[in-house]
C-alpha cells in the first residue's frame, strides 16, 4: 500500500484548518473589524488604481484633500496586482483577500519545508506548524488587506533558500533566491529586513561556535554581496516614497520610526502593548511562558541545537531592535507583531529539537511536561484562534471594533447609496476618525472630517473640496454644531439607520 506523501498531508491539513478557523467565510468581506482604517487605506489604493489611474508610481487614497490623494507608501505591489485583477473580474474585495491568502498559504508551506530540515516525523512537523500559526493576529490578517503577512511569507521563503545554502544545496542559486525574496519582504514592509541582517549574522558568526559543527557556514566576499544587494531596491523605493510624501503632504502611511519619548515611557508602552494584545497573540499568558522558557534555553542550551537556536536568537534580537524603534506602534497596532512570527517559528523548532527529536524515552519532569504540552498546546491554540476570529467578525463584540458608528450601515445600504450618488461624484463625509474608511466603503473620493474638527476648519475643507454630496452618521451633531456656521443649504435625499445623504448646492 502506497503511503501518502508528506506534502499532501500539509495541504490537506492547511485547507481543513482554513475551514475551521473561518478563512473562507471572511474572504468576501470588505475592510472590517480591528484596524478597519489601516485595512481601508490599502484597499482604497487598489480601488483608485482601478478607478482613477494605473500609474504604479502614483498610488492614491480616496481622501483627495491634498494632491488628488497621491501618497507615498510601502511598495504597492499587492494593491496593484489586485487592481489588475479588478480590470478583468471587477472590483471585488474577495480578490484582494484571496491574493493575501494565497501568499500566506505559500509562506506557511515554506514554513513546513523549513521544519523538514530539522524534524523527521510529519506528525511533529504538523504540530509545530499548528502551534506556531494559530495566533489570532496571524489568523485574522492572513486573508486581509495589510501587507505584513505577505512580507512574513516572503521571509519564510527566503530563509528556506538560505537553509538550503547552509546545507550546501546549490549554494549560489539559493543565496540569490534568498536575496530575491528578502528584497520582496523588505519592499512590502521595510522592518522585515531584520531577517536579512539575521541571515548575514548567522553566516558571519557561525565559525565562532567551533569547527566541529556539521554545517560549515562561511561568509565569503562573493556571498556577502547577496546580503547587501537587497538594501539597494528597498532603500530606493522608500526614498522615493518619502519624497512623494513630502511633495504631496499626504501623511497617510508611516514612513519613519516611532520610539517612546523616554525610558520610562518605553517600559510603560511595552507593558501596555503586551497586556493589550496578549490574548490576540496566543492564549492569555502563553506568550510570556513561551518567551521566558525559550530565552532560558537559548542562554544555556543553544549549542545542543545550534542552527535553529542561533537563528531564533538572532531573529529575536532583531525584533527587539524594531520593538525599540517602533515602540509606540506596538501599543496601538496588533499587526506589528506579525514581524515576530518567523522568529517564533524557529523558537518552536529549537524547543522540539532539544526535547523531542530522536527521543523514544522521556525521563525527568521538564521533558515529560514538554512532551505533553507539545501535543496539547497546538490544539488549544487552534481553538482559541477560531474563537477570536469569530469575535473579530461578531457585531457588538469588543474585538470587532469598526472605525466609527455607522460603518456597518454603509455596507448594508451600499446598493442604494450607489444609485443615489452617481459614479465620479465627490463626497463630504462626517464623521470618520480615519482618513479613508467611509470613502472606501462608499466607493467614492472626496473628503471627511472627524468629530474633533471644529466648524471653522470644516468650512475651510468644504469650501476647497469638489464634494456635491454630504453623507452623515450623526445628523443631530451636524445640524446643531456645523450647519449653523456653514449654512450649506443641503437638500435631504436619503436616510436609513446611521446614514443620511444630502445634496450640496
Amino acid at each position: 500500500m502506497r503511503s501518502i506523501k508528506p506534502i499532501y498531508w500539509f495541504w490537506l491539513g492547511w485547507l481543513l484548518l482554513g475551514w475551521y478557523l473561518g478563512h473562507f467565510g471572511s474572504l468576501p468581506k470588505g475592510p472590517e473589524s480591528v484596524h478597519q482604517g489601516a485595512q481601508s487605506d490599502r484597499a482604497c489604493v487598489a480601488w483608485n488604481y482601478y478607478h482613477e489611474s494605473m500609474n504604479f508610481f502614483q498610488p492614491r487614497v480616496s481622501e483627495d484633500r491634498q494632491s488628488d490623494g497621491i501618497a507615498g507608501m510601502e511598495f504597492p505591489a499587492i494593491p496593484y496586482t489586485a487592481a489588475l485583477c479588478y480590470k478583468i473580474f471587477g472590483p471585488h474585495e474577495i480578490i484582494y483577500r484571496l491574493i493575501l491568502y494565497l501568499l500566506v498559504s505559500l509562506g506557511v508551506f515554506y514554513a513546513w519545508k523549513i521544519t523538514g530540515f530539522f524534524i523527521q516525523k510529519s506528525t511533529h512537523r504538523l504540530l509545530v506548524l499548528l502551534g506556531w500559526y494559530c495566533s489570532p493576529i496571524l489568523v485574522f490578517y492572513t486573508a486581509n488587506f495589510l501587507p505584513d503577512p505577505a512580507a512574513m511569507a516572503f521571509v519564510l521563503i527566503s530563509w528556506f533558500h538560505l537553509l538550503r545554502c547552509a546545507y550546501g544545496v546549490e549554494p549560489g542559486k539559493n543565496l540569490r533566491l534568498f536575496a530575491l525574496f528578502i528584497t520582496l519582504a523588505g519592499l512590502l514592509k521595510v522592518s522585515f529586513l531584520l531577517y536579512l541582517i539575521a541571515g548575514f549574522l548567522l553566516f558571519a558568526l557561525w565559525p565562532l561556535f567551533g569547527e566541529n559543527q556539521v554545517l560549515q557556514l562561511r561568509l565569503t566576499w562573493r556571498g556577502a554581496v547577496w546580503f547587501i544587494l537587497p538594501v539597494i531596491p528597498v532603500g530606493a523605493w522608500y526614498t522615493y516614497a518619502n519624497q512623494l510624501t513630502q511633495k504631496t503632504s499626504n501623511m497617510h502611511f508611516l514612513q519613519r520610526s516611532n520610539p517612546a519619548e523616554s525610558i520610562g515611557a518605553f517600559f510603560q508602552n511595552s507593558q501596555s502593548a503586551l497586556n493589550n494584545w496578549q490574548e490576540s497573540l496566543y492564549r492569555p499568558g502563553f506568550i510570556y511562558v513561551f518567551l521566558l522558557f525559550l530565552t532560558f534555553l537559548l542562554l544555556f542550551r543553544m549549542k545542543q541545537a545550534l542552527l535553529p537556536g542561533l537563528s531564533a536568537a538572532l531573529m529575536l534580537l532583531g525584533f527587539g531592535g524594531i520593538w525599540i524603534l517602533f515602540n509606540k506602534q506596538f501599543l496601538y497596532h496588533d499587526y506589528y507583531f506579525i514581524l515576530a512570527f518567523p522568529a517564533l517559528l524557529f523558537g518552536w523548532i529549537f524547543i522540539q529539537q532539544l526535547f523531542l527529536e530522536h527521543r523514544g524515552i522521556f525521563i525527568g519532569l521538564i521533558p515529560v511536561v514538554v512532551l505533553i504540552a507539545f501535543w496539547i498546546i497546538p490544539f488549544s491554540n487552534a481553538g482559541h484562534a477560531a474563537k477570536m476570529m469569530n469575535r473579530r467578525y461578531q457585531d457588538g463584540d469588543f474585538y470587532h471594533q469598526n472605525a466609527f458608528d455607522g460603518a456597518t450601515d454603509l455596507v448594508k445600504h451600499a446598493d442604494t447609496l450607489t444609485r443615489i450618488i452617481p459614479d465620479g461624484e465627490r463626497v463630504f463625509y462626517a464623521f470618520d476618525v480615519t482618513p479613508n474608511t467611509a470613502l472606501y466603503l462608499l466607493k467614492k473620493r472626496g473628503v471627511r472630517i472627524s468629530k474633533d474638527f471644529g466648524p471653522e476648519i470644516t468650512a475651510d475643507i468644504l469650501s476647497k473640496s469638489r464634494a456635491r454630496y454630504l453623507v452623515l452618521n450623526d445628523s443631530a451633531l451636524w445640524f446643531s454644531r456645523y450647519e449653523p456656521v456653514l449654512k450649506t443649504g443641503a437638500k435631504w435625499l436619503y436616510h436609513q439607520d446611521l446614514v443620511w445623504v444630502y445634496r450640496l448646492p
